[in-house]
Formats: structure tokens, C-alpha cells, sequence
């Protein structure tokens, strides 16, 4: 993977290239980046940019020997930590990342911003707690304490060292007192989860989410989605660029159309009309009903600050359409009310509730809300 493969982060790519230039690599590193906003393709990225044999000043040339094997994740010096969970009939104590690497390189290489839920999906992990153990801290010991095979230099990319517990001490001296031109890149996504002897070892390099404005430009651009709705769902994905995906390669909803009409038979409160618009949310998939429950407290959330406010919001122009009309029957303290109502609902629907008592219940409330004076 290439800087240039990589959307928005500009400043983050930036200082991982300065480094390189300046000879001022750290030798243990975290990029601490939020679910699916690219922290795991900018550290393969910025793997590939060290390794590459004829680098530019801006990446990696993509032709070399080495760029042909970091690209592909089979550089012999480059190792990969990740959480895992039983493969096969192995013990859980002895599996590594290694039972699970061929399945990891062909993931990443068809989902760079592949999230922990489609990973332990992809491991068929069902309730099983995935995380990175003993053994393995054992074996990157070894693997990082061994002679280089084709450069001058080792790596090791951990993905989401959050998963390893108090068994991450064993790497303190590896973190601390590396052998020379050996790097370690740790990609975290929640800080708090990490021990603090490890965050004090290493250079943290904070990533920023990424932008509305880059997640919809690609999902117009890759993914064929048309503007509005690419605003729609970069707006509701947060910063999250997998998700987005995830929602967009989905049933194509019109998610502002299905809110104002389920507003509107809620305001009637028909028993057989809330009966009929339920049915027609319950036959979306569960993605796409969690999908349009949170775009529904996104809107909502929006329209108090645009109330308040009157300055411009993350809305589109339909979407404002849409806002405007409901100021005649939704205020501040309804709005608050309803997108509570529906907070709780995604909770529940995310434990495997009836989705067509909860929205009808749900329904009921929210007209009711709607009607008050």
C-alpha cells in the first residue's frame, strides 16, 4: 500500500514521511486513529515508504523487489501481530497470528479499513474474545531478536495492541531497548486500553478522523453513490470510512424520505398506518435498520444545533427541506425526547430485539411526543 492509496490524512502523511527523511524513525511508534479512519493502511503505507528501494519524496515506488513484497504483506522482514482466537484443532494457547496471517494479508488487501467486528467475523469468532497472547508476545521476541533475511531492517505492525492485556509487559525491553534498525508501529484505536507502560515507551502520533467531505467524495467516486446520499451516510459514519462503505454497498435507502414519513404516520397515530410503515423498516436487513435508526438521531441532533443556532449544519439541501417543514410540530425538548426514544431502540435492537414491537411501541411514544402542546 501506497501514500497515495490512502484518502484524506495529509498532515498524518506528511510527518510519517519527514520522519523518514530526516533519519528520525522512531523505534516504537503508536498510531492511535479511530475505527475505520485508516490508522492500520497508514502504518502499511508507511511501512512500504521505509522499505522501498527508489522512494520519492511524496511514496514508495510500487515497482521495486521490496515495494512487490510489502505491498503483497510477504516481506520476510516484516512481521504482523493481531488479535486472534482458536484455529483449529490448536489450544488457544498456542495460536498466533500465524494460523491466522493468510487470512489476515487477504482481508486487509480487500478491506484496508477493515473494523474488529468484520475481523472476528471473518475468524468466525461467534462470543469468543479475541486477543493477543503470551505465546505470541513470545515469538515476537524471537522474530525481532533474529538476523534480517533481505534488508537492513525488521518491522513489526501490531493491530490494535489494546487486545494484550498485562501480557504486553514481556515487550517492554523489545519496545525500550530494540536491536538496531528494528521498528515497531503499535495501531491503536483507544488509548485508555493500553498499558501505560507501553504508551510511555513509545512516540504516540495522533490521526485525525477523517472529513465528511473525503468519505462522501469517495463513496461518489467508488461506489457510484449518488452526492446526496454520499452525504447522507458520510455524515452519519463519522470519521469511520468502513462503515460508510459497509452502508452504502447495503440496500441503496432513501433515508430521509423513510424519516419524514415515519414522522408523519407517528404524528397520525393510525394503529394500522404505524402497523404498515413498521413492516416496511422490518423488511431492511439489520445493518440497514441500525443504519437508519442512527441517521435518524444524527438528523435529529442536527436539527436542535440548526434550531438553536441557525448557522449551517452537516445537512443536505433535501434534508434541510425536510427540517424546515418539521418546525411546526417539533421543537427542542421534543427532538431531545424522540432521538432518546431512538438511542435506546438501536441498544436494544443491537441485542437482538423485535424490531416490530420495539418501532411500533417506539411509534406510538414518538406521536404522542409530536401531539403534545
Amino acid at each position: 500500500m501506497r501514500f497515495a492509496d490512502i484518502i484524506g490524512h495529509q498532515d498524518a502523511k506528511e510527518k510519517l514521511r519527514h520522519l523518514v527523511h530526516r533519519d528520525r524513525v522512531p523505534h516504537a511508534m503508536i498510531l492511535l486513529a479511530k475505527q475505520g479512519s485508516g490508522g492500520l493502511p497508514l502504518a502499511l503505507a508507511y511501512m512500504s515508504y521505509i522499505f522501498c528501494l527508489d522512494r520519492t519524496t511524496e511514496d514508495s515506488c510500487g515497482q521495486c523487489s521490496a515495494c512487490n513484497k510489502t505491498h503483497k504483506f510477504i516481506h520476510p522482514d516484516v512481521h504482523f501481530s493481531f488479535p486472534v482466537v482458536k484455529f483449529g484443532s490448536l489450544e488457544r494457547s498456542n495460536v498466533t497470528s500465524d494460523q491466522w496471517l493468510p487470512t489476515f494479508r487477504t482481508a486487509v488487501q480487500e478491506t484496508p479499513y477493515m473494523t474488529m467486528s468484520k475481523w472476528t467475523g471473518l475468524m468466525d469468532a461467534g462470543d469468543t474474545q479475541p486477543n493477543i497472547n503470551v505465546k505470541e508476545c513470545n515469538d515476537i521476541r524471537t522474530k525481532l531478536g533474529m538476523m534480517t533475511y533481505e534488508s537492513d531492517k525488521k518491522f513489526l505492525i501490531m493491530w490494535l495492541p489494546e487486545y494484550l492485556g498485562n501480557e504486553g509487559n514481556r515487550l517492554l525491553k523489545l519496545i525500550e531497548e530494540p536491536t538496531d534498525n528494528t521498528y515497531i508501529v503499535l495501531v491503536a484505536e483507544n488509548q485508555d486500553r493500553i498499558l501505560k507502560t507501553i504508551l510511555s515507551r513509545c512516540q504516540t502520533i495522533p490521526i485525525k478522523p477523517l472529513q465528511a467531505t473525503e468519505i462522501a467524495a469517495y463513496l461518489e467516486s467508488n461506489y457510484e453513490v449518488p452526492a446526496h446520499q454520499a452525504v447522507q451516510i458520510a455524515n452519519l459514519a463519522q470519521g469511520d470510512l468502513q462503515d460508510a462503505i459497509d452502508m452504502c454497498t447495503g440496500d441503496e435507502i432513501e433515508y430521509s424520505d423513510q424519516l419524514i414519513n415515519w414522522l408523519r404516520t407517528c404524528y397520525a397515530l393510525d394503529p394500522s398506518k404505524i402497523n404498515d410503515q413498521i413492516q416496511s423498516i422490518a423488511k431492511y436487513g439489520k445493518n440497514e435498520q441500525r443504519n437508519f435508526l442512527e441517521y435518524t438521531i444524527h438528523f435529529l441532533r442536527q436539527f436542535i444545533f440548526w434550531d438553536v443556532t441557525k448557522q449551517d449544519v452537516p445537512l443536505t439541501e433535501k434534508e434541510m427541506d425536510v427540517a424546515r417543514k418539521l418546525t411546526s410540530i417539533i421543537n427542542i425538548d421534543k427532538a431531545e425526547r424522540i432521538s432518546n426514544l431512538i438511542n435506546d431502540a438501536v441498544y436494544y435492537l443491537q441485542r437482538n430485539a423485535n424490531v416490530r414491537i420495539l418501532l411500533y411501541a417506539d411509534s406510538i411514544s414518538i406521536g404522542r411526543i409530536l401531539r403534545e402542546k
